[in-house]
């Protein structure tokens, strides 16, 4: 009932609040105090820059050029505000110098980043939330300087101040853009896959057997190779005369191409190899070619099937050490840690490791297949790591899947 009083109590509570309010925000933009807001930006922005470009690469030029421009920017902006409370006692809200409005409007789209990046994942541990709040505190005055330009009528624009307030968001909206979504959707790993079986010779009812794969990038980016494998089976084609059914059509539908046996009959691994080692980087334009050879008896299978599955990955920077793992259904496990391109996405990032598994025949699939997994580090109470897959931390955090097959009639 008190509380209630106290809200309701004179027509002026609820006024007087806002005003405090206001004299509390007003404080916070004096230009004497706001000014330390532009050198924070104009520190952390080039730091970062350098540390992006020396991570990424040419990947991060663009972007860490944008940075530096904004940061310089904000420092002239700084010096703006020192020359204006010297040379007059004057008030002025930070709005009121276009150099303020330029710097601080340049930032809001860099500053937005941390937050779509955190925001995506699933991990959210006290060093993200230390950073987000600092990403929000300095959003916050961005946005305010923002408003008061667009609500407010100090300070209005000169031709140059409002085409780099008009130019630089823009640029890093665009730069962003392109190195998130358009990039990685138009630039996939592209690899033709060429398999071939052929008979050798045949000795007392055992064929000798040849087996080649052809692997071309004829993509636009270096490739990084997860895993690249093949496998030869062999498979009973079932009665000559057998027509399939409804149930037959459904079924064979229903499981992987790779899967399917036709008239039943079993499947048996024959042969397994890896084609590039794990880690291996593939240019572009480069082609590769591997043989092998092996002997198969004619009356244990009728005939051959020569499958091919690659894990790729547009290069991004050296991948770490492969490292084993364990998985109770795969013949090998692996995993590495991915290189990260940004500072932001190292620390928010939640450490992304790749996983690849050949997994062991089942009944559902019943040949060695290829799996990839992207997963996130995470600590439980007490301190052991733990991996949860986490996809939404980049959309576009997915390897291309490369698998072709070609099959072999044995002649008795």
């Amino acid at each position: 009932m008190n509380i209630r009083r106290a809200w309701q109590g004179t027509p002026g509570a609820a006024a007087k609040g806002v005003r405090q309010l206001q004299v509390s925000f007003f404080w916070m933009m004096d230009l004497r105090r706001f000014r330390w807001v532009l050198l924070v930006d104009a520190l952390i922005f080039p730091v970062t820059a350098v540390i992006d470009m020396t991570m990424g690469g040419s990947d991060q030029a663009i972007t860490g050029l944008l940075r530096i421009a904004v940061a310089v920017i904000n420092l002239v902006a700084w010096f703006d505000i020192r020359r204006h409370v010297v040379a007059t006692a004057l008030p002025l809200p930070p709005w009121g110098l276009p150099s303020v409005v330029a710097g601080q409007a340049s930032v809001i789209p860099f500053l937005w980043f941390p937050f779509w990046i955190e925001l995506g994942g699933d991990l959210h541990d006290a060093l993200d939330i230390s950073l987000l709040i600092l990403t929000g505190v300095l959003f916050f005055f961005a946005a305010a300087v923002t408003l008061g330009a667009i609500v407010g009528r100090q300070g209005s624009l000169t031709v140059t101040w409002g085409i780099v307030v008009a130019l630089l968001p823009l640029l890093g909206i665009l730069q962003f853009w392109y190195m998130t979504f358009y990039r990685p959707a138009h630039e996939r790993p592209r690899v033709n896959v060429v398999a071939e079986l052929d008979e050798t010779g045949r000795h007392r009812g055992v064929s000798h057997m040849r087996g080649t794969v052809t692997l071309e990038n004829v993509g636009e980016a270096e490739l990084d190779v997860l895993g690249a494998f093949y496998t030869v089976t062999g498979h009973d084609m079932g009665s000559a005369g057998h027509v399939m059914t409804d149930n037959d059509v459904r079924r064979a539908l229903d499981k992987p191409k790779v899967g399917w046996r036709e008239g039943g009959g079993e499947t048996k691994v024959l042969k397994v190899g890896r084609l590039i080692r794990h880690g291996g980087h593939f240019t572009r334009g480069q082609k590769l070619k591997t043989s092998f050879v092996f002997d198969v008896k004619n009356d244990r299978q009728e005939k051959l099937r020569l499958n091919v599955a690659l894990s790729l990955l547009n290069r991004e920077g050296d991948l770490n050490q492969f490292t084993q793992c364990s998985s109770d259904d795969s013949y090998v496990c692996f995993q590495a840690e991915l290189p990260s391109q940004s500072l932001l996405r190292y620390v928010l990032g939640d450490s992304p490791v790749t996983r690849v598994s050949l997994i062991r025949p089942s009944k559902d699939v019943p040949v060695p297949h290829l799996a990839t997994e992207f997963l996130a580090l995470s600590w439980d109470a007490e301190a052991k790591p733990e991996y949860q897959a986490v996809q939404k931390i980049d959309i576009f955090r997915d390897s291309r899947g490369v698998t072709s097959s070609v099959e072999y009639r044995l002649d008795p």
